[in-house]
């Protein structure tokens, strides 16, 4: 994860997804929102403690995450390699997933089709019934990482998130719509690099997977 071309008042930031936690595992995967709030499963520390060694080395300033269970316990296993603490910011909770937590997508087409049509072809204007659109998760989203960018001017952090956070913020950065940008990829404590210049951020790498190999 070497950085090239990096100016003294960069700032850089590692934006993970957590590890795997059971509802993940399954076949197919369960919603995850802010609503379920398991910890990591076996596999998802062991994912976690891959990222960890894999950022060892960079000169790590701060480590924020989601205060979810399954970011907090994979940023604090980065934390225990730079000595630093875990500060948690509930503007970058998983997203609202309202009445369909719990579920996975072949329940919800079934169960819920004009919602679930309308939800594809436009997220950010229909939202998960009961929760959030994805205008209201990328405006909160955006909001909290242009603030840490302020606080860190030059330097490197990490900010342990999730699926749904990852990929509308990462969509923003790509300039993809929210209907695209909804599906790009994000594993299981994958690394998205964006680095901050004149205040304006730009995205080097995304669902970056090579240390989990």
């Amino acid at each position: 994860m070497l950085l090239d071309s990096l100016q003294e008042s960069d700032g850089v930031m590692y934006l993970l997804r957590h590890g795997a936690t059971p509802p993940n595992l399954v076949e197919p995967p369960v919603m995850q929102g802010d609503g379920v709030d398991e910890p990591l499963a076996p596999i998802g520390r062991d994912q976690a403690t891959r990222v960890a060694a894999a950022l060892a080395d960079r000169p790590i300033r701060a480590i924020y995450a989601s205060p979810m269970l399954r970011a907090m316990e994979t940023a604090s296993l980065v934390a225990e390699r730079h000595g630093l603490p875990v500060e948690p910011i509930d503007s970058i909770r998983e997203v609202k997933v309202g009445i369909w937590e719990g579920s996975n997508w072949p329940e919800v087409e079934r169960n819920y089709p004009a919602e679930y049509r309308a939800f594809r072809d436009d997220p950010g204007k229909n939202g998960y019934p009961g929760g959030e659109t994805l205008q209201q998760l990328l405006d909160r989203v955006t909001a909290a990482f242009g603030e840490l960018m302020g606080r860190h001017a030059g330097e490197e952090i990490v900010v342990a998130a999730h699926s749904v956070v990852n990929r509308v913020y990462v969509g923003s950065l790509l300039d993809i719509s929210l209907a695209k940008g909804y599906f790009i990829p994000q594993a299981n404590c994958c690394v998205n690099i964006v680095r901050w210049r004149d205040g304006k951020a730009k995205l080097l790498t995304f669902n970056a997977i090579g240390h989990l190999q």
